[in-house]
């Protein structure tokens, strides 16, 4: 097959899957991620349309433009992995490389030549798929996400990156060899010319797009599970969950050899914070013992919030009193967190107890809640042990 006729085959898929992408993507999820890729669908379109000129009197300036969007498909499909790691942009960081790929082939031979310009272009081409490689390695295996922990999402990023990690090779191929045999050498045209290069191009915009969309899909997915399982102004468990969850690992947590606390914690007053300062006052409280409860106890704990100001905590330590200590911590962090309009510092109290082993989760939340009641009959703003 001629490269024109892969290029023109090319130009339609991209067309295809620009269409269906915008509409069965996007615009059901408006997701970040889903509108970069669109872009950079649009953009390797024009880049492949505008290749359809060499060999005619438009060579001269639609090789360097062609040259150009290519790299602005690349820097936006870039852009598309940086957001799922909800990494900042902007419109102007998207400027240069495809202002530099485009002026290296205008200063070239572009009339002549169909390479005016490659060095460059291959260049920041093979720059781009390998920060875009980058950022896809960094979203699939962020340290932050719990170990043994491995979601569909996870494995459709991994597969976007495996397939972003080929391109990038294969581009730095294409470079190493512009330089060391030159385009017109055999081994450049059979192994990294056009040909090969558009055929490649073909298989992985079909394989990344069906993942990419697929990646949508799922995102939506988790972003509902997220929804129903969890408190989205507190950030923590909805109760039945918190529930669900502390019943089956309070039995593995009481043999592990550590000190299994369970603790069921109250915001002081949290009524008379709504009445005089406002639901939105009020919510900031809330969303403050939040982030304190994940900040100070950490990903291994369970969180949940059981209902209106009322939270429970189940979690393990070395001993009993470093687990009084780390709720301390983490009430002065809550206070740390919060301002309130008055000035006045809201307080929580806690009622924490040590499970025992093969106790069932209703006798331990039982026990703390009688906990919980005398930290708020003997004064509130403090944290009783039982």
């Amino acid at each position: 097959m001629d490269i024109d006729t892969l290029r023109i085959t090319f130009s339609v898929i991209a067309g295809v899957l620009v269409v269906l992408f915008y509409v069965g993507a996007y615009l059901p999820t408006r997701a970040p991620f889903s509108g970069w890729w669109t872009l950079a669908l649009l953009l390797f379109l024009l880049s492949s349309a505008a290749y359809l000129a060499n060999g005619t009197a438009a060579q001269a300036a639609l090789n360097p433009l062609g040259n150009g969007l290519a790299v602005a498909g690349a820097e936006a499909a870039w852009y598309g992995a940086r957001s799922l790691r909800t990494q900042p942009w902007r419109w102007e960081w998207l400027v240069p490389g495809p202002l530099l790929a485009l002026l290296a082939g205008v200063l070239d031979d572009p009339g002549h030549d169909v390479w005016a310009g490659g060095l460059t272009f291959l260049v920041l081409i093979t720059a781009a798929f390998g920060a875009i490689t980058r950022e896809l390695v960094l979203a699939a295996f962020h340290p932050d996400r719990p170990a043994r922990t491995l979601s569909v999402s996870d494995v459709l990023i991994r597969a976007l990156a495996l397939a972003s990690v080929i391109l990038t090779l294969f581009y730095a191929g294409r470079a190493l060899a512009f330089v060391a045999e030159g385009p017109d050498s055999e081994l450049f045209r059979q192994t990294f010319g056009s040909v090969p290069t558009t055929v490649l191009l073909v298989v992985q915009l079909v394989t990344v797009s069906f993942s990419m969309s697929a990646l949508s899909t799922q995102q939506q997915i988790d972003d509902l599970h997220r929804r129903a399982v969890f408190d989205q102004l507190t950030g923590l468990m909805r109760a039945q969950e918190f529930r669900d969850r502390a019943a089956v690992a309070l039995p593995r947590l009481t043999r592990g050899g550590e000190v299994t606390i369970l603790a069921m914690a109250d915001l002081d007053h949290f009524k008379l914070v709504n009445d005089e300062l406002g639901h939105a006052a009020g919510d900031d409280v809330l969303r403050a013992f939040g982030w304190s409860a994940r900040t100070v106890l950490g990903q291994q704990a369970l969180c949940g919030r059981l209902g209106g100001e009322e939270f429970a905590l189940l979690f393990t330590s070395t001993s009993r009193d470093y687990a009084e200590g780390l709720l301390h911590t983490l009430v002065a962090e809550f206070q740390h967190t919060v301002q309130l309009a008055d000035g006045r510092v809201p307080t929580v109290s806690i009622g924490m107890v040590e499970a025992g082993e093969a106790e069932p989760l209703t006798s331990v939340l039982e026990r703390a809640d009688k906990a919980l009641y005398r930290a708020k009959s003997e004064g509130r703003s403090r944290v009783v042990r039982a």
